[in-house]
Formats: structure tokens, sequence, C-alpha cells
């Protein structure tokens, strides 16, 4: 079971994914209209996934690699046999893309990496 990232320059594969948040905006409106009980509505879709996710490396040598990769501008595939619900193609947008040593172990390194999906 595995989570891999693929990019242009080759692939990502992060000891685990430790965190993962993601949200659509709703594209639907409503029309309020005066003194009428009910309001007149415009239903459209829910746009893309975005948000962000952690990535853990066990060295600081992949944490560095993928840190590099992923300030790169480019469509990433991001695929999960342990979590197959977050599979999708992604740009790195909306935020900060962050690297950290984890501060417990001195060992393992982070990468939090803002997202937003789009279409294949």
């Amino acid at each position: 079971m595995s989570t891999t990232i693929t990019h242009t320059g080759g692939t990502i594969t992060p000891t685990l994914i430790d965190g993962y948040r993601a949200a659509r905006a709703l594209g639907s409106i409503v029309h309020e209209i005066p003194n009428r009980p009910n309001p007149d509505v415009s239903l459209r879709a829910a746009g893309l996934r975005r948000g962000e996710f952690v990535l853990v490396f066990a060295d600081q040598v992949d944490a560095v690699a993928a840190f590099a990769a992923l300030g790169v501008a480019q469509v990433l595939v991001l695929v999960s046999t342990d979590l197959p619900p977050i599979n999708m193609s992604f740009i790195v947008a909306g935020g900060d893309l962050v690297i950290e040593l984890d501060r417990v172990t001195r060992k393992s390194w982070t990468v939090t990496v803002p997202y937003q999906e789009v279409s294949p």
C-alpha cells in the first residue's frame, strides 16, 4: 500500500500522508425576492476540491527533493492505494508550500502542500 505523486520529472513517494483537508466552493446562488417567501435560485455545480495535505518523509533527502518538485509550476497526479478517495490531478496553489523537520524526533520531515484539484 502506498501513495505516489507523479510529476513531469518523476515521482514522489512519501512514507505516509499525515493530514488531508478538502473544501469545495458551492456555485448555487440564492436570489431573495422582496415580499416573497421563497427565493429564486440559480443551481450550479460545486467547484473541484481545494485544501492541503501533509506528506511525511523518513529522511531529509526525499523531503527536500519533494519540496523542490512540488515548487515547480505543473499538473501533478496523486494516487493512493491506502486512501483512494484522495486520488486526483492537482496543482500546488492557494497558500505556502512548507517543509519542516519533526520537532520531536528530529529525524522525519513533513511537507505541507496547498492544492487545487484540476480536471485531468
